[in-house]
């Protein structure tokens, strides 16, 4: 995968870490989340050398770059990954 910092991201186009921001997926999932002052939080853009599509959970998807004890075989321990992201919008 590769991507960059999501909080590198957030202060480039913010200025700032917003306190919380509201994600809507290609889906309809929407959600408002707050913390994204961790660096673990890595905005993924590429899979294999190839740009994500919805096929892949993409366009853009939001994953942690530190693991922990999950197991990377199972997908169902990473329920906290945002996928298919089509905006993010800063909540104030």
């Amino acid at each position: 995968m590769r991507g960059f910092e999501f909080r590198d991201f957030l202060i480039e186009q913010f200025g700032e870490i917003p306190p919380a921001l509201h994600f809507t997926a290609w889906d309809d999932y929407d959600v408002t989340l707050s913390g994204w002052d961790d660096p673990n939080w890595y905005m993924i853009v590429e899979e294999d050398g190839e740009p994500l599509t919805l096929r892949s959970r993409g366009p853009l998807r939001l994953v942690e770059r530190d693991y922990g004890a999950r197991d990377v075989n199972s997908l169902r321990e990473f329920n906290d990954w945002v996928w298919m992201i089509r905006s993010i919008e800063a909540r104030w």
